[in-house]
């Protein structure tokens, strides 16, 4: 893996047409042959286990009709070879004529390395050799899965699922898509998930709770290179080379004011809350516009940031008189956050959209700032602005169900990013932030602890800051999720609130700065050892 791509970029992430398209060029055009590819996969693999599971003798290699298939023979006839006292046993799920010629060859070797090799059609056939080994390897479906398993399958699958001994995915568990993540099939539960080559994009957007080794199988970088890829998750290195400078001799101004328009009654916490986040991200200066009526409220509860009470026209929210005010506040800040609690009355949702047709500088809009918008993204076009929507605003920006948007993260993302001609952040579980010409970073920091109310908002504040201190849209974006994921990791799985994810991100901010100096994905290959052909993926 390319050191500087790593720690600029992060790992690139392939779909399944990418990785076709890579395989094809290493083996057409710069004649890599098949074989190759499939034995330093096998063998990667095979070492891979070896690793994890020093101590398992009888693996049963589950081995379907693609290449996938073709690199567990491999896998199976290494492990053999290694070690004698390894015997492992191989159930085939296609007939004999059904592989490729370069699993053919390998299936060839197996058998005449005596290894047991057995025909299967049925899930009890199976489920007989899975109750007799120690290990499982799954190698049935590689990254051209991209319809649900049914029938025979799945039965297969269900038994995969359902063994008692640790199992071993091939490149990604059979039944998961490569695009999206999704379970096409009865989902499997690997300790461990050897992918090759490159990472793949479904792996990259779902957390899975196995471990993830990414195997050099020798892809030529001409190759690699050969297939622009759009999508990467992000490493500490690739975070930390966005943070902006912290100047010795700065002072409050040179770091920025945002300005903040949130809050209605009864949700006057979301205002302190993003205010609070912009605060502790960076931000020199940060101001409250606050409904008029509610402007007590807002005294008593802000300390370090300043308030400005605007016509609300009896509201106690903001309404179409608040414009004007809002607008000239903006004039002199560097950027804006909408949206947080503001409510969904009308007069707000005009207030709202004339704000935003009418300001210029960068702005990041969220919560019931979205929801005016329902339907019609286009509306919200500007180039220096950010959208932090949960996939509930997602699908009513783009007038489709949440469960539509949860089954494709990364199109949804896209689509939205493209409409609006804004940078995305759909938040969630390895959020994903989209930019209006489809590139994608992949976010992997978080945890149980951004699940309750107001951390969306305190995101909104972080953004707003990282805009504010001069980066670009899908930079202050992506290095937004980073900081947000990352002051939520150390408060554990239950009872942190949104106010101790703000409390902790000038921490999370000084430990991604010494975290990327030891970041071990950034080491040049040329200077890892030659028998280190695996990389622990986040």
């Amino acid at each position: 893996m390319n050191r500087r791509v790593l720690e600029t970029s992060g790992w690139p992430c392939t779909s399944g047409a990418e990785m076709r398209e890579i395989d094809s060029a290493a083996i057409r055009r710069f004649g890599v042959p098949g074989r190759l590819l499939m034995e330093s996969a096998g063998r990667a693999v095979a070492l891979a286990i070896r690793r994890r599971f020093p101590e398992r003798r009888q693996p049963l290699v589950v081995c379907g009709g693609g290449n996938n298939g073709g690199d567990g023979f491999v896998v199976a006839r290494v492990l053999h070879d290694w070690d004698d006292r390894v015997r492992p046993r191989v159930a085939a799920l296609a007939d004999r004529d059904g592989y490729s010629p370069e699993a053919s060859e390998n299936l060839e070797l197996l058998e005449s390395s005596g290894v047991e090799v057995t025909f299967l059609e049925r899930g009890k056939e199976l489920l007989a050799a899975v109750s007799r080994c120690d290990l499982v390897v799954d190698a049935v479906f590689g990254v051209g899965l991209s319809r649900s398993v049914e029938g025979v399958h799945a039965e297969l699958l269900e038994v995969l699922a359902n063994a008692r001994s640790p199992l071993v995915s091939v490149d990604l568990p059979s039944g998961v898509s490569t695009d999206t993540g999704a379970d096409l099939g009865p989902p499997l539960r690997p300790e461990l998930i050897v992918t090759l080559g490159l990472p793949k994009l479904g792996l990259a957007v779902r957390p899975f709770a196995a471990e993830i080794a990414v195997a050099d199988i020798g892809l030529p970088q001409a190759a690699v290179d050969a297939v622009p890829l759009r999508q990467w998750l992000w490493t500490p290195s690739a975070a930390s080379a966005r943070l902006p400078a912290r100047p010795e001799a700065a002072h409050k101004g040179t770091f920025g004011h945002v300005l903040v328009v949130a809050g209605s009654e009864g949700k006057t916490g979301a205002a302190c809350l993003a205010a609070e986040g912009a605060l502790r991200s960076g931000a020199g200066l940060v101001t409250v516009a606050a409904p008029r009526a509610l402007a007590e409220v807002y005294a008593v509860k802000l300390t370090e940031a300043m308030s400005l009470p605007v016509d609300d026209s009896g509201l106690a929210a903001f309404a179409p008189a608040s414009v004007e005010a809002l607008l000239r506040e903006a004039a002199g800040r560097d950027a804006l956050v909408v949206g947080p609690g503001v409510g969904r009355h009308p007069d707000t949702a005009q207030a709202v959209r004339g704000l935003l047709a009418a300001a210029e500088l960068p702005s990041v809009v969220d919560a019931d700032g979205l929801n005016a918008f329902e339907g019609e993204p286009e509306a919200l076009r500007c180039e220096r602005r950010v959208l932090t929507p949960h996939p509930g605003e997602m699908a009513r920006l783009l007038g489709r169900s949440t469960r539509d948007v949860q089954g494709d993260r990364v199109t949804a993302a896209r689509e939205l990013a493209e409409r609006s001609g804004c940078t995305v952040i759909l938040k969630g579980a390895r959020s994903i932030i989209a930019s209006p010409t489809g590139e994608l970073r992949i976010n992997p920091t978080g945890g149980p602890a951004l699940a309750t109310g107001g951390t969306g908002d305190v995101l909104a504040g972080v953004v707003g800051a990282l805009l504010a201190a001069g980066l670009e849209a899908l930079d202050a974006a992506g290095l937004a999720a980073w900081l947000h994921g990352a002051a939520a990791a150390g408060l554990g799985r239950v009872g942190a609130t949104a106010g101790d994810v703000a409390a902790r991100l000038p921490g999370a901010w000084r430990d991604l700065q010494r975290a990327a100096k030891l970041d071990p994905d950034v080491r040049d290959p040329d200077e890892r050892d030659p028998d280190e052909l695996l990389l622990r993926f986040p």
